[in-house]
C-alpha cells in the first residue's frame, strides 16, 4: 500500500467504514474510526464483544472471506481496500498496549484484528472520471460534445 493510503488510515480526519457480511452474504457497513496502518500491518480495534462487525470478522477469518475497508477524506482522496483478517488478538503484549490506549478512552478492547489487503484501489472521482473516460469514451454526453465542436 503507498504512503498516501497509510496516512489516510492514520487520519482521524478521515472517515474509514468496515463493510463485512453477515451468514446471508449481506453487507454491514459500519463507521469504524479504530481502523489503522501500525507495525506494517492493517490494525482494527472493537471494542464491544458483542458487535456483528466482531462476528462477521470471525466468521471472515474462519472461512477466508474477504472484508472490505473505504478510506475517505471529504473533497479529497478516497480508497477501497479489499483484505482479509488474518489474526484475532485477545491477549499478550500488543493487546495489552492496546487495551491500555482504550482504557484512557474509557473503552472496553475486546479484539485486535490484523487486516492484510489483498487488492486497493483509488475511488477519487477525478482518478474514477479519468479511467471510465478511457475505458468508455462513447459514454460523453451529447450536450458535452456540442459544447467541445
Amino acid at each position: 500500500m503507498g504512503n498516501e493510503i497509510l496516512e489516510l488510515l492514520n487520519d482521524e480526519e478521515s472517515t474509514k467504514i468496515l463493510v463485512t457480511v453477515d451468514e446471508k452474504g449481506l453487507p454491514h457497513p459500519v463507521v469504524k474510526s479504530s481502523l489503522r496502518y501500525s507495525g506494517g500491518d492493517i490494525v482494527y480495534l472493537e471494542y464491544l464483544e458483542s458487535s456483528r462487525s466482531n462476528r462477521f470478522m470471525t466468521r471472515s477469518l474462519w472461512y477466508k472471506r474477504d472484508i472490505v475497508i473505504l478510506i475517505a477524506r471529504p473533497g479529497e482522496k478516497s480508497f477501497l481496500v479489499i483484505a482479509h483478517p488474518v489474526r484475532a488478538l485477545v491477549s499478550g503484549k500488543e493487546f495489552q498496549r492496546y487495551y491500555e490506549e482504550a482504557w484512557r478512552k474509557n473503552l472496553d478492547l475486546s479484539t485486535i484484528w490484523i487486516l492484510e489487503p489483498v487488492r486497493v484501489s483509488d475511488q477519487s472521482l477525478s482518478v474514477r472520471v479519468a479511467e471510465e473516460t478511457a475505458r468508455r469514451p462513447y459514454f460523453t454526453h451529447l450536450d458535452r460534445l456540442a459544447k467541445e465542436a
